[in-house]
């Protein structure tokens, strides 16, 4: 796994070069207009660059090289230094308007599971989410939609969009860390009785294997914890060529967990790569959703027990 290097130093104030030009001269005992007059430029650009009005170029940079002595590679960092300050104060600025958005995400619940720290201030707990979901702008977490991929249905009406476009997102950056083989619709059809065999074990147990046996077919399985009003029990969908099935962790003897495993894999070979699926299992009749249906339940109770299932129990419903 790629490690991401520690947020490096960022001031509350934006210092442009200029202040340690005044400081060198100071002690040097020199003037601005002997500067000026040193560097050959007008009195009032020099004035400019002091006062952070003026960027300082390479010409400007090799020329306080053999004025001041430091090098000009110290200069032009010191102008990157002061105008990335600049930018990014500027942008905070505006987080400062967004309490509205932050509102909308589940940010304690996500804080809780470690997706995002805990921010000190409201600028700095939009700039969380924003690195979270890889987006620049705080308006584009006003559109949780275009945040994850385009799911063929809008799920339940009681959900929160903007929980779901989290719960989802993590799904995605854990899928992205999965190494996969190429998908292979033969080769994952082939292990799914390996998975049927896996309905015995704990979470422990068959979590990695799950992960294991899909991965070497093309499918990342991830597993991510429910937050507030989400109430999705799975997902499938693709990132590029990957396949993946996102699912709630749940205990082994939760027949759901199984079935919305079974549900997810069907929809990855059964609908194709430009489907993407998010599921409850109660609020869509769908053919899609009865073919995805149907084959969890071929695939945890075969046709010849379910026959004998039926028989014992003559209320039963047939299958979809």
């Amino acid at each position: 796994m790629t490690e991401i290097a520690p947020r490096p130093y960022e001031p509350d104030v934006a210092v442009p070069p200029g202040a340690t030009i005044l400081e060198l001269i100071e002690a040097k005992g020199m003037t601005q207009q002997q500067l000026a007059e040193r560097m050959g430029r007008p009195p009032n650009k020099i004035n400019e660059i002091l006062h952070g009005k003026r960027a300082i170029t390479v010409e400007t940079a090799l020329e306080l090289e053999l004025v001041l002595g430091l090098p000009a590679a110290y200069w032009l960092e010191r102008e990157k230094s002061y105008q990335l300050a600049k930018a990014r104060l500027a942008a905070e600025a505006g987080f400062q308007a967004r309490s509205e958005t932050l509102k909308k995400y589940p940010v304690a619940a996500m804080v809780k599971l470690g997706w995002i720290k805990r921010g000190t201030t409201l600028a700095a707990q939009i700039r969380e989410l924003l690195a979270f979901f890889g987006v620049a702008s705080p308006a584009q977490l006003d559109k949780p939609a275009v945040l994850v991929p385009s799911f063929r249905k809008s799920l339940m009406k009681q959900s929160c969009p903007y929980a779901l476009a989290a719960w989802v997102h993590r799904g995605i950056r854990e899928a992205e860390r999965i190494d996969t083989q190429p998908f292979s619709a033969p080769g994952l059809r082939s292990v799914l009785p390996k998975l049927r065999a896996l309905t015995t074990k704990t979470l422990d147990h068959f979590a990695l294997r799950i992960v294991e046996l899909c991965a070497a077919h093309g499918v990342a399985v991830v597993f991510v914890p429910h937050l507030p009003k989400t109430y999705a029990s799975g997902a499938a969908f693709w990132v590029g060529d990957k396949a993946v099935v996102q699912l709630r962790p749940r205990s082994h003897e939760d027949g759901q967990f199984w079935f919305s495993f079974f549900h997810e894999v069907g929809h990855i070979l059964l609908h194709g790569k430009k489907k993407a699926f998010l599921d409850d299992f109660k609020t869509d009749d769908s053919e899609q959703e009865r073919e995805a249906n149907a084959f969890a339940a071929g695939h945890l109770i075969p046709d010849a027990n379910y026959a004998r299932l039926a028989d014992l129990l003559p209320a039963a419903s047939s299958r979809r």
